[in-house]
């Protein structure tokens, strides 16, 4: 089946509901406001539910009749524990649990409220259920704190926008992936990411042993950024080891 999102580090983007409100500098420039405003829509009004809740299954019957789990992108239009969509999200966690053969990435900048959001079955996490949050400056990364006090199958911090040299050393122990980006936005607009920032991230990894995907950088701060994951002359773009992920390999 064709991807329907051409993010380097998923399959599918599934957005149960759409909108949000800004939380912290790594919002600053967020693509959130200008895709909903020039569909018509107030992005920062808060959550709204959308209609294309059925795609996850058959997403799902794709990846059972290929034998090839897909990831998906949960919540990309929005926060998936935005408390603002509290009235859908015992519907959306049914959606996950039935799709069994997804591996839902579910990345949040409020760690904060997950607690009081997992079903009740969740347990030690369900095993397709890979739970994140965003860290990309110094003053964020009480939220890598509160994430790596959640049971999850698989835990991650995407470093996107990576505004600031960060040190992850203390809660590599307790993560499963890094994923590490630039700030996209107008030329003029955008914080520069210093590839030094990121060989810094990638070398603790490579040394606590944890997976880095780079996901993109400016050259020169010319035309779009390059996806190519290339960092001193090699791909650095790594995967989990999810209790699944045995299916991709």
């Amino acid at each position: 089946m064709a991807q329907n999102s051409k993010i380097g580090w998923t399959d599918h983007t599934q957005n149960f509901w759409w909108g949000c409100h800004k939380v912290s500098e790594e919002c600053r420039h967020c693509y959130i406001s200008g895709i909903m405003r020039r569909g018509g829509y107030e992005p920062f009004a808060g959550p709204m539910r959308t209609k294309n809740w059925s795609n996850p299954r058959r997403w799902n019957r794709a990846a059972n009749q290929s034998g090839k789990r897909l990831r998906v992108f949960t919540c990309s239009m929005s926060d998936f524990f935005h408390p603002g969509a509290d009235a859908w999200r015992d519907e959306a966690w049914d959606v996950i649990r039935a799709c069994e053969s997804l591996d839902w990435l579910i990345l949040t900048k409020r760690p904060e409220l997950i607690e009081d959001r997992l079903p009740d079955d969740w347990g030690d996490g369900f095993p397709n259920v890979w739970l994140g949050t965003t860290a990309g400056s110094t003053k964020s990364l009480a939220r890598v704190d509160l994430l790596t006090q959640i049971p999850a199958a698989v835990r991650f911090v995407s470093a996107e926008p990576l505004l600031e040299a960060i040190d992850l050393r203390p809660y590599l122990d307790s993560l499963d992936w890094v994923i590490t980006g630039c700030e996209r936005a107008k030329k003029g607009e955008r914080r520069l990411m210093d590839l030094d920032w990121v060989r810094e991230i990638d070398s603790h990894c490579t040394a606590f042993g944890v997976p880095h995907f780079f996901k993109q950088y400016y050259k020169d701060d010319l035309g779009l950024p390059r996806e190519d994951g290339i960092l001193d002359g090699e791909v650095r773009q790594g995967w989990p080891q999810s209790p699944h992920l045995v299916n991709r390999l």
